[in-house]
């Protein structure tokens, strides 16, 4: 059964912290993803544009950065490897992305230490404002090929995600965005289906 609104806020800041060394989602290219979605979600998907902006596009009451978490923490080897960081300690920030007081997105976004100059200043100090807003308004910032993970790799209720590395003058940003049960719901996207899929594939959900 999928948790809604205040009960699944809930369910994520009591289980954040499991996140911590665990074995991350199997992020694939999408030619690899057995199972993934098409019409609307598959647009949702492979968005290239400001995720943000197109949240904040369907909120009729508002949209808010909702942070969880934000620091210094331990990572599992194979994030440290997609960063191409030196060491697995990184800045870590996690956070809900609301329309409408409901969580639709919960982002994930990894910091390699060494990394320095003004764009990581920018970062580590954009507090409960969407990272989006830099990544998308400096055009020096490029963006890597985006990866998918099934529904149900999470240590609590998400449908599909997505990740990709954001490179810049001495910035090295991942940036993982899984997309959650009430966004689904508002839109009307299919979700049980897909996520049988992911099942029969060998998915198992946490």
């Amino acid at each position: 059964m999928h948790l809604t609104a205040a009960p699944l806020k809930i369910q994520i800041q009591a289980r954040l912290q499991q996140l911590d060394g665990r074995l991350p989602p199997r992020w694939l290219p999408s030619s690899h993803l057995t199972g993934a979605p098409a019409g609307a979600w598959r647009s949702w998907l492979q968005e290239q544009g400001s995720l943000t902006l197109r949240l904040q596009s369907q909120a009729r009451q508002g949209f808010r950065v909702r942070v969880l978490s934000e620091g210094v923490s331990r990572v599992h080897p194979q994030e440290a490897q997609l960063l191409q960081a030196a060491s697995h300690r990184v800045w870590v920030r996690q956070v809900l992305l609301e329309v409408d007081d409901q969580p639709w997105v919960f982002a994930r976004s990894l910091l390699p230490l060494d990394d320095r100059g003004l764009l990581r200043r920018r970062i580590l100090q954009v507090g409960n404002r969407a990272l989006g807003h830099i990544l998308f308004s400096d055009p020096l910032i490029e963006r890597g090929p985006l990866m998918f993970c099934a529904p149900g790799q999470l240590p609590f209720d998400s449908l599909w995600g997505r990740a990709s590395c954001f490179y810049g003058e001495h910035l090295r940003l991942l940036v993982a965005e899984h997309y959650l049960q009430p966004m689904a719901e508002r839109l009307a996207l299919p979700t049980l289906p897909y996520y049988a899929t992911a099942l029969m594939q060998g998915v198992t959900p946490s």
